[in-house]
């Protein structure tokens, strides 16, 4: 587990990314936002907010929505700045919606990328998550190379934070690809690094040691205070997880001649711990304890030590871990319920996963049976998540002697099983080299005994010898066996991980260009609108002009259904509330309703449609809102319209109430002319449904009623 929670640490101390959404181009756009930024690099944040308001409400007057959207975006910046983060998200989202609506993508994918910090300055992952995968997915397609690089890197950290080994690899695959061919040695080196730790945890150390060498020689472009001696560690680590202390303490040397050109206290703090753990590795735990208190006070006096919990927390652990080797149990507990109790952030449950296992088999040592079990299957769930077998091995061992310790001998045997198939899957190299050392020493101690023995014990000893070294030869056999045999298995592997390369990059550019698709149609369908809004402008019939604006709504609510399929990973079905609520929002907009004056309220059960299906209830709803904004509410009256879809299990329901006039008394829906009463008989018909139109208790209603079918409701 603890190469798997350094890669996690080292994924944490990389610099936070640089934001995607650059504040260079809107600074150009007008000049009140260089000077509200002028304002509050001068220490005047209430001078730089009040001059974005006034200048906002103005924007807003004069519908420059681009311009409004951007001081919302200023705005978001310095009250995320300010620590102010509601106030910030609260002008972002207006800022997102903004750009959905007049169809920035641009602009609402930066947002969206804006809004996932301040998600995550909140500590609420889950949704920093949803938005940054909605920039990511825009800046993976559209953003230049050095940007899908960024974007990469960040994924990468995210999918640490949420322990998605194969998404980790995936985006380490991407970044190296996008950054292949390009000069940017400063990403490619956290690239490096990233792909280094990685690989140790996944059971690479050649792999790793190779990534940690060329970060190496990048460095060599760009040399930075303490970057060197942070490779430096990585290496030491990755021999320490692989039991070599020799080579650990030749590149932990190398950190500490490094380490002196560094003015910064963090990196000696960081060689004590390394200085600790090498000794426990050398098995010199006593001398290990007194190195590892002195790292724990040095982590204490950084310069604001809250943000070094989690050093503090692991320089704890590996002291219980040297208590526990002197037979100080009950300090061991002590230290590993101390490092428990720091507040280690995302981190915190790694930290405690380390700790509960030591816990765990020191009161399996003190025969504390039901505590063990107890912190062992609480973390069993994250074991194995974590895909580090060397964790698992671990947790197992220390189920298999509880089950002993209880005489439960048909557990501790399925504990056993477990055991011995995870330490085949782990490296079998590495256990046959372990087998052929304790025979050589069990037998090494066996001359040295019959060295001391009687002179009359001369030939069983040469007996022994012969037995020895056919045991050796067998053990050698053996060895050369599982080396081809291991080497075998690395090239299965390695063509089946490049023929799943090659499936993903098929499946993301066929992906990519459906898309595209919807992107294309969305945007012809958006030109056709505004084509027949700019002919509408010279046309002074008002019946012709009336028709013109009809089509031009009817083609914008195709429109955004392309748009919702963009924007979403499901390329075929379509989500109802989301999309008859922004359908609702545009014609609002579109007939310049106020909704202070006339509210929308909607009650949309989450179904998905298909597109065939949700063209034809979206311009059916089209056609019943319009109707009812234009007619249900003249000379500024005010009321409510409601929108209202449900199912059940064999039917749907859409219903669009208003509180309005009504419909008029010798209204006939049935012999209407019109073509927004023909389009929606005809798409009623093709959904094989009935429409209602009434008057209701206080204004009109309409209901149509169909049937579901396969074609129909999506899973």
């Amino acid at each position: 587990m603890a190469k798997y929670f350094f890669f996690l640490i080292c994924c944490f101390g990389l610099t936070w990314l640089p934001a995607q959404s650059r504040l260079d181009v809107l600074l150009n756009q007008d000049p009140v936002f260089a000077s509200a930024m002028d304002s509050l690099n001068a220490g005047s944040p209430h001078v730089a907010i009040a001059m974005l308001n006034q200048a906002k409400a103005q924007f807003k007057v004069e519908e420059k929505w681009g311009k409004y959207a951007g001081s919302l975006l200023v705005l978001g910046k310095i009250y995320f700045e300010r620590q102010l983060l509601d106030s910030a998200l609260l002008v972002l989202q207006e800022a997102l919606a903004i750009g959905r609506r007049v169809g920035n993508e641009r602009l609402a994918a930066n947002t969206e990328e804006g809004i996932s910090r301040v998600y995550m300055a909140k500590r609420e992952y889950p949704q920093a998550m949803q938005h940054y995968r909605s920039f990511a997915n825009w800046c993976l397609v559209g953003g230049i190379p050095k940007a899908k690089v960024e974007t990469c890197l960040q994924m990468i950290q995210i999918y640490s934070r949420t322990v998605e080994p194969d998404s980790i690899r995936r985006y380490l695959r991407l970044g190296q690809g996008f950054a292949k061919g390009h000069n940017f040695p400063v990403l490619q080196y956290k690239l490096n690094q990233l792909a280094g730790l990685g690989w140790n945890n996944w059971g690479r150390p050649d792999s790793a040691l190779y990534f940690f060498r060329k970060s190496l020689d990048l460095l060599a472009q760009f040399p930075g205070e303490g970057k060197e001696t942070n490779v430096y560690l990585n290496i030491a680590h990755v021999f320490l997880d692989n039991h070599n202390p020799k080579r650990a303490r030749k590149y932990l040397d190398l950190a500490r001649v490094s380490a002196k050109e560094s003015s910064r206290p963090f990196f000696k703090a960081m060689i004590l711990y390394y200085e600790g753990l090498t000794l426990m590795a050398e098995k010199k735990e006593a001398d290990a304890v007194p190195m590892l208190e002195k790292a724990l006070k040095a982590f204490k006096k950084l310069p604001k030590p809250e943000k070094h919990h989690l050093m503090q927390a692991r320089s704890l652990k590996a002291l219980a871990e040297a208590h526990h080797e002197l037979g100080e149990d009950e300090k061991a507990l002590k230290l590993i319920r101390a490092s428990k109790l720091l507040n280690v952030k995302v981190f915190k449950r790694y930290n405690e996963m380390q700790s509960e296992l030591m816990e765990a088999a020191i009161l399996s040592e003190q025969d504390a049976i039901s505590a063990s079990d107890e912190l062992l299957m609480e973390n069993l769930i994250w074991a194995k998540k974590s895909a580090n077998l060397n964790y698992q091995i671990k947790l197992y061992e220390t189920l298999a002697a509880n089950a002993r310790k209880s005489n439960n001998l048909e557990k501790a045997l399925d504990y056993q099983d477990k055991v011995n198939d995870l330490k085949e899957k782990a490296d079998p190299l590495q256990q046959a080299s372990l087998l052929s050392n304790t025979e050589i020493e069990k037998e090494e101690q066996s001359v040295q005994h019959l060295a001391a023995s009687n002179n009359d014990k001369t030939k069983r000893l040469q007996r022994t010898q012969i037995r020895a070294a056919i045991l050796v030869g067998i053990l050698l056999v053996l060895t050369l066996a599982s080396i081809w045999f291991y080497r075998h298995k690395r090239e299965q592997a390695a063509q089946l991980a490049l023929e799943k390369q090659q499936i993903e990059t098929s499946l993301q550019e066929k992906e990519l260009l459906l898309k595209e698709i919807h992107h294309r149609v969305k945007n012809n369908m958006q030109v056709i609108s505004s084509l027949l809004n700019l002919q509408s402008k010279g046309v002074q019939d008002p019946v012709a002009l009336k028709v013109m604006r009809d089509g031009r709504d009817r083609v914008r609510s195709m429109a955004l259904i392309h748009q919702t399929l963009y924007q979403n990973n499901d390329f075929s079905n379509v989500a109802t509330a989301d999309y008859f609520h922004k359908l609702a929002e545009n014609l609002f907009h579109t007939y310049n309703i106020d909704q202070q004056r006339v509210q929308l309220v909607s009650q949309i059960q989450p179904l998905k449609f298909n597109v065939d299906i949700m063209i034809a209830l979206g311009l059916i709803l089209n056609e019943l809102i319009s109707n009812t904004l234009k007619y249900a509410f003249p000379n500024e009256q005010t009321g409510e319209v409601r929108i209202s879809l449900s199912a059940d299990a064999d039917q749907v329901e859409l219903k669009v109430e208003d509180n309005g006039i009504g419909f008029p008394i010798n209204f006939a829906p049935d012999t209407s002319r019109s073509i927004g009463f023909s389009l929606i008989h005809a798409f009623t018909q093709k959904l094989g449904g009935s429409l209602q139109l009434n008057n209701a208790e206080g204004g009109a209603r309409a209901s149509l009623i169909f049937p579901i079918n396969n074609a129909t409701l999506a899973a």
